[in-house]
């Protein structure tokens, strides 16, 4: 879905961040932009008791959120970045029901999971135009209650040589192919959007 330099420009943004003060090393403007988009995945539905991947997990910072919200949430976040995933074990594989694994997500197996949620992981520049729309074809796949996942908004997001915007209404339209009753939720950030889907 993406290749190999893709890749390595995502890698080389990320890992340019990490222990820069002055930049989070996963792209987030503020702590308070993250929290914003982490309710907006929230609205999907009550995970309690279920099963939830996230992919492109970062430093796991969902895990204690969800665990904030609902009652034993079982987590697992995917990372294509070493670095993320060993810290996010530091930061909270002490957490009951939590795992973390690093692989690249565009070429992995999903289980079946009963949510699977992505923050920011379909906001990756492409020369493949059909990249988010694949990715999001493999959520609904392995989901068995819901999916969700925030992307920029193309209209107010200016791109950069590694991070990109969707336009809301073409995903929109093509997560209705899958679930005619799909959500977009907007207004919570200038530059950001989420879509829920449900089985």
């Amino acid at each position: 879905m993406m290749d190999l330099l893709e890749k390595a420009a995502i890698l080389q943004y990320h890992r340019r961040r990490i222990g820069d003060p002055e930049r989070c090393a996963l792209g987030w403007r503020t702590p308070d932009s993250q929290r914003l988009r982490f309710e907006a995945l929230c609205r999907v539905g009550d995970m309690s008791g279920c099963n939830v991947l996230d992919l492109g997990c970062g430093y796991g910072d969902l895990k204690p959120f969800l665990d904030r919200r609902f009652t034993e949430v079982a987590y697992l976040g995917v990372d294509h970045m070493p670095e993320f995933i060993d810290d996010a074990r530091r930061r909270h594989g002490h957490l009951p029901r939590t795992g973390f694994v690093q692989a690249d997500m565009l070429n992995a197996q999903f289980p079946a999971v009963d949510y699977v949620l992505a923050s920011g992981a379909m906001s990756y520049r492409s020369n493949n135009a059909l990249y988010p729309y694949s990715l999001i074809r493999q959520m609904w796949e392995a989901t068995i209650r819901g999916i969700a996942f925030n992307l920029l908004d193309a209209h107010v997001f200016d791109a950069t040589h590694v991070l990109c915007g969707q336009d809301p209404k073409a995903i929109l339209a093509f997560c209705r192919t899958l679930d005619p009753a799909a959500e977009l939720l907007a207004g919570y950030l200038a530059d950001d959007f989420t879509i829920l889907m449900r089985r």
